[in-house]
């Protein structure tokens, strides 16, 4: 790929030191300086790629977490509000109060969002996308 290579050390210096050989050595290191951004430009790319099927990836398994957790919280109120009621001789009381927990919980999780979730989400994305740079 590179050029530079293909010539060996005395021609290359023979072409910097002899002006008739001039163009010779502008168009030699226009090749190399050409191969050269364009192998970082593919690797540009492949970063990219790789940051962003990361991301993806990441973004997948997170709402696929989501509905799980979704579903075992349903379950879980139903549980209570079920126990609730058992408890309280009273269907409308216990999930009544199954409905408050929940939102006091949905209260909690308003007020703390960026300590519970907007920072560990973001925090989370950037080791994930930029995880590849420290291995290098």
């Amino acid at each position: 790929m590179l050029v530079i290579r293909n010539v060996y050390r005395r021609d290359y210096l023979h072409l910097m030191l002899f002006p008739e050989n001039l163009s010779d050595f502008y168009n030699i290191q226009s090749k190399i300086v050409k191969d050269y951004f364009e192998t970082r430009l593919q690797l540009i790319k492949l970063q990219g790629v790789l940051a962003v099927s990361r991301l993806l990836t990441l973004i997948f398994v997170l709402v696929i977490v989501f509905i799980l957790m979704l579903f075992i919280l349903l379950f879980l109120g139903l549980a209570l509000a079920w126990w609730l009621s058992e408890l309280l001789h009273s269907k409308v009381l216990g999930f009544c109060g199954a409905a408050a927990v929940f939102f006091i919980l949905l209260v909690v999780i308003i007020v703390l969002r960026k300590v519970l979730l907007q920072n560990p989400l973001i925090r989370l994305f950037i080791r994930t996308t930029s995880k590849e740079l420290s291995n290098d």
